[in-house]
């Protein structure tokens, strides 16, 4: 058995062991020490691996703590990470054993729940910050996330670093409560992940072409006419269908959001059959991997930075250059699925909606070879480069070259208000850190030295 896999079955019988024990013993105070369940607390020191694991009670049967520390202290430990991820925790083992295993301490906040607000997570994120203030030797804390979580962080650096102004500005479709955020522990550093760009991405999850009944062939992303190989997934879309697609997308995304903005309003009013929230039902708005977008097709898409980043090559030099997407084309039509509720539809609330997907958009809205136009980020506490506007401690953006994230992780690094801020790409990994093809080599390696390199900085932390 894998080390990963390892890590990964032994943390799910301790998400089971928490959230049973949690209710029945009732911990002490959450983040202020080790919730105590005898020997099943205790991962024990993977062979080889040089760290061991310990069960941190953060005050939520949702969201418990895992600790990673090394077996031997080390010159590292006075740098702890907090690693965060609004849904599960498959993202968190990479990042929480390698670096645990390179001498740092990592508290993985592991999550089992729905994911249904912004700030699904942050009180947690919160309180394993306050935790990892109390352990001897700690003096700085970095929070890091992956993927999705990387919206997440931002999100909450910024509220936590700013205060609740930071999440009910005049723009934000729906402001956060002051009493759900005030009080947030400040971290000292930020890592994001190949982070993506959050609500929006449900926007780009939209399918214009499709009327409830049929599709419209001149806006079908997926018709060998405008330009899709079915029998590769791939496309090479004609710049008048681009911009036809964006123009009934965003059209499309603005009708959903005014709608659910009426709607809330009739809740409030209590005209509505329901006085807290209703049940909305979207079909062809999937957020998943049938979602209609067009760079997953079309890889000039979304295809390269701006400017010239660090990339670390798999022969072990470094270069400053632009950064290029090596990812394969990623698009799947499943017209089946369209009229699934499961499946091809985003099944919510209105509430949920608003909090979560909801981005406004303009006519000339579009994700092209390097940049997403047309946003409004801050209409949504739920955007990445929103949140990375008030972070100013140092922040590295590490992106993953063989996936779609380079020019979202651009996106938020030009966003970004620390004056130490890093964007730095791996060349051939995918969104899992592992290489997209063996010539690549080992890019799990290649990540996580060059996380320990930027941590271990002189005079950053």
């Amino acid at each position: 058995m894998s080390t990963n896999l390892r890590i990964l079955v032994s943390a799910f019988l301790f998400s089971f062991a928490v959230a049973t024990s949690a209710v029945a013993q009732q911990p002490p105070a959450p983040g202020l020490g080790s919730f105590q369940a005898g020997a099943s607390a205790q991962m024990g020191p993977l062979k080889g691996d040089h760290f061991h694991t310990s069960l941190i009670w953060l005050g939520s049967i949702n969201y418990n703590g895992f600790l990673y520390e090394p077996d031997a202290p080390g010159p590292k430990q006075h740098i702890a990470l907090v690693f965060a991820y609004p849904r599960d925790f498959s993202f968190s083992i990479t990042p929480a054993s390698e670096m645990a295993k390179r001498g740092y301490r990592v508290l993985l906040t592991a999550h089992h729940g729905l994911d249904l607000s912004p700030l699904d997570g942050d009180a947690e994120i919160s309180r394993a910050i306050t935790y990892l203030r109390t352990v001897p030797g700690v003096e700085k804390i970095v929070v890091m996330a992956h993927s999705g979580g990387g919206r997440m962080l931002a999100g909450y650096a910024n509220i936590a670093l700013n205060g609740p102004a930071a999440c009910q500005g005049p723009d934000v479709i729906y402001p956060c409560k002051t009493e759900e955020v005030a009080g947030w522990a400040k971290p000292d550093g930020v890592i994001l992940l190949d982070p993506g760009l959050g609500s929006v991405e449900g926007t780009s999850g939209i399918d214009p072409a499709w009327d409830g009944t049929k599709r419209i062939p001149e806006l079908d992303m997926f018709s060998p006419a405008n330009g899709f190989d079915p029998k590769t997934g791939s496309a090479k879309y004609s710049a008048d269908f681009i911009k036809r697609f964006y123009a009934a997308q965003s059209a499309r995304n603005m009708q959903l959001v005014n709608y659910a903005m009426e709607r809330l309003k009739l809740i409030e009013q209590g005209k509505s059959s329901y006085k807290d929230d209703e049940p909305l039902v979207i079909p062809a708005a999937s957020n998943a991997g049938r979602a209609s977008r067009l760079f997953q097709s079309d890889t000039s898409l979304f295809s390269h930075t701006k400017k010239p980043h660090t990339l670390l090559k798999a022969d072990g030099t470094t270069t400053e250059e632009i950064i290029h997407s090596v990812r394969p084309p990623s698009g799947r039509q499943d017209e089946s699925a369209l009229s699934t509720l499961a499946d091809g539809t985003l099944n919510t609330t209105v509430r949920i909606f608003l909090a979560n997907y909801a981005t406004r958009t303009t006519p000339d809205y579009a994700l092209t070879a390097d940049d997403a136009i047309g946003i409004d980020w801050h209409s949504s506490n739920r955007s990445t480069p929103a949140g990375s506007e008030g972070i100013t401690v140092p922040t590295l953006v590490l992106t993953m070259s063989c996936f779609y994230l380079v020019v979202p992780g651009e996106i938020a690094y030009d966003h970004l208000a620390a004056k130490d801020k890093t964007y730095a790409s791996i060349e051939g990994a995918n969104h899992n850190f592992d290489a997209c093809k063996p010539e690549y080599g080992d890019t799990v390696k290649r990540s996580f030295d060059y996380l320990d390199t930027w941590l271990s900085k002189p005079g950053r932390f």
